[in-house]
């Protein structure tokens, strides 16, 4: 039976291929990978995946016990977890999905703004992208011996980031064309 995996399931599913790990060490590699910038992946969540992993036969854990820490379960890929994860990520590859966006949302629901209002809730998120953009940008900087995976993520956060710095910049100038004619 083909098994359709959630991203947060095929992201912690891959890092415990990558290497058996407790829970805990998935969640500083999600911090070190700067994950979080572009999965919503939070700390709780990561135990609960985990034992949907399980519950699945995707993984296996082992309770184990080094030196004075107290005994932790340790997580291990299963043959049928490794065959999941090659079909998840080719379908995630070669796929095509929906944004599903705040920003469209909020477009959506605001007929009750003011044209000045909404230009200046762009112009707050305009700020935020352009910090977001340098901020990415910087982290690229700094993975100069960063494996192509890592930095294949990095150049897509700033393509996307700087797509929505054009779109907000044509917004900011439409609404306030409107402002002025009211």
């Amino acid at each position: 039976m083909a098994q359709l995996l959630s991203n947060i399931e095929v992201l912690l599913l891959s890092i415990v291929n990558e290497k058996p790990s407790y829970a805990y060490e998935i969640d500083k590699i999600i911090d070190l990978r700067n994950m979080r910038v572009w999965a919503r992946i939070g700390v709780a969540s990561i135990y609960q995946v985990l034992k949907r992993l399980e519950e699945k036969n995707l993984v296996y854990s082992k309770k184990e016990k080094e030196g004075r820490m107290p005994e932790r379960k340790r997580y291990y890929i299963t043959d049928e977890g490794k065959a999941v994860l090659i079909k998840a990520s080719k379908r995630l590859l070669s796929s095509f999905e929906g944004y599903y966006l705040d920003l469209n949302v909020g477009l959506e629901a605001s007929d009750l703004l003011t044209p000045g209002e909404m230009a200046s809730c762009i112009k707050k998120r305009f700020a935020k992208v352009q910090s977001n953009i340098e901020k990415v940008r910087k982290m690229y900087a700094d993975e100069k011996e960063a494996v192509f995976k890592k930095k294949a993520v990095i150049k897509n956060l700033i393509a996307l980031r700087e797509a929505e710095e054009m779109i907000l910049k044509e917004f900011i100038r439409e609404l306030s064309t409107v402002d002025e004619q009211q």
